[in-house]
């Protein structure tokens, strides 16, 4: 199969699995929501940072590092299995003794148990992270996507469940921790690889040499991107906490959907064409185009609903958590530029400059939060929506060095959608105000097809590349 085809097959397949499969376990948090409340969510923001710090140090960029290597053999699968093993038992153990610790840092004794249960899932997902780095690295989506089918239906009947039962927050927890043991036994089970008894130290040095910096950086974007729950959680309520939980997963949902699609098609693509600097530009180029095109219009649009979609979705109990979520909008759109630049970064090996860029960022972030502290929780929103951009002009700064695509270009590029997306804004949360006294089906319906159809015109008039290409593929399917 030609490189197009299998990046076009990868990008079919990862669609199919992140909007099925995580689609699913969306759908299955919106109704815990409903039978839940914010206290529950607080629970779970509080750990959030806990639970991704684990998953950081487990991968430790190993997997990173398996795709990356063009010539992988069985002794970098099998040296980089064990070091997952290990690793996973350490933090484990690690996250068991101090969960009583960071229990009484949140005056919640209830964390102990839960952080305890939780971190057990760490070791699980280990036993299957070089499966999946080889199902990934030979683009196979097809069978990732058949391999978690399983699993995620599973564990998404059995948190429902629990949750009519009145397990309370304990029904999350499990959810997601029976999704990832059934997971990770069929990828164990249906794998064609297995490993043996081969360690190599100097395989261990090699992947650990690329993969550590890319674990500092990770820890650092880790921790730094959910300090604001830290901070919540620990100064404001529990309940407080839920509502801005709430809000940043709903709107990271979308673009994260997005970005994880193409960001698990493009970045093993691109390390095939590493030496190819101006083809690596030029798709670039595309998949910054075409994927801005649809993230702008899709926040600025759901930042408009956003009142009539929470008490819809989630009922009145969530409405405080709609004003977070069209400040979030403003940045989320952006994602998908931040993962392309860091591909950039990771494509070249440069994990030490990737390691100094996120120290710089974090130094940013934390001088944001410090400011904007006095002003509350909406004051931390808008000061994580500001350091967001100052992000990625940092990151569109240095990646641009390795390929002919400055950040002014890339700047240029962006601005027929996000100026259309900004008028399409307006024109819908106008709609939404001016037919607020109807039922909240017609405010959503009416505002989302106006939406559709302006910004569809802008942009035609604004003749912009991805329109202009979506015509010509639908002229040849005319033809």
């Amino acid at each position: 199969m030609s490189l197009r085809k299998q990046t076009i097959s990868g990008i079919i397949w990862t669609i199919a699995d992140t909007f099925f499969l995580k689609g699913l376990t969306f759908i299955a948090s919106i109704i815990l929501a409903r039978i839940l409340g914010p206290t529950e969510f607080g629970l779970i923001g509080m750990i959030s940072v806990f639970i991704a710090i684990g998953i950081t140090m487990v991968n430790s960029g190993l997997s990173s590092s398996l795709i990356r290597t063009k010539n992988a053999n069985d002794s970098d699968f099998t040296t980089v299995f064990y070091l997952n093993i290990a690793i996973s038992l350490l933090v484990f153990l690690l996250f068991y003794i101090v969960a009583p610790y960071i229990a009484q840092f949140y005056n919640q004794e209830i964390l102990t148990n839960i952080i305890r249960l939780y971190s057990f899932s760490f070791v699980i997902s280990a036993f299957s992270a070089v499966q999946l780095a080889i199902l990934n690295k030979n683009m196979q989506f097809r069978k990732i996507m058949q391999f978690n089918i399983p699993g995620t239906v599973i564990g998404v009947v059995l948190g429902i469940s629990l949750g009519y039962l009145g397990y309370g927050v304990w029904s999350i927890i499990w959810m997601y921790l029976s999704t990832q043991l059934i997971n990770s036994f069929i990828l164990w089970v249906f794998s064609s690889w297995k490993p043996s008894f081969l360690f190599s130290f100097e395989k261990m040095k090699y992947h650990f040499g690329f993969g550590y910096k890319l674990l500092l950086s990770g820890l650092l974007n880790t921790v730094f991107s959910n300090i604001y729950n830290i901070v919540i959680g620990k100064f404001f309520t529990v309940q407080s906490l839920g509502y801005f939980e709430r809000a940043k997963t709903f709107n990271e949902y979308p673009v994260t959907v997005l970005t994880g699609v193409i960001d698990r098609v493009t970045y093993p693509l691109m390390s095939k064409i590493q030496d190819e600097k101006e083809r690596i530009a030029e798709v670039y180029k595309q998949l910054l185009q075409f994927s801005f095109f649809i993230t702008a219009p899709l926040m600025f649009g759901a930042a408009a609903l956003a009142y009539p979609l929470f008490e819809l979705v989630l009922g009145d109990k969530w409405l405080p958590a709609a004003e977070y979520f069209q400040i979030m909008c403003l940045a989320s759109m952006f994602y998908p530029v931040h993962a392309f630049n860091i591909n950039i970064l990771k494509v070249y090996g440069r994990s030490d400059l990737f390691l100094k860029l996120e120290i710089i960022k974090k130094v940013v972030l934390v001088v944001g939060l410090l400011i904007a502290f006095p002003f509350g929780i909406l004051g931390l929103v808008w000061s994580s929506v500001i350091t967001s951009f100052i992000a990625l002009l940092i990151n569109m700064h240095y990646s641009t060095d390795m390929i002919a695509y400055n950040t002014s270009q890339q700047l240029k590029d962006m601005l027929p959608a996000f100026l259309s997306g900004i008028f399409t804004f307006i024109g819908m949360y106008e709609i939404v105000h001016l037919i607020q006294d109807y039922s909240i089906y017609l405010q959503i319906t009416v505002s989302a097809c106006f939406g559709i159809f302006f910004y569809i015109i802008v942009n035609y008039f604004l003749k912009s590349t991805p329109m202009l290409f979506a015509l010509k593929l639908l002229k040849e399917r005319k033809l």
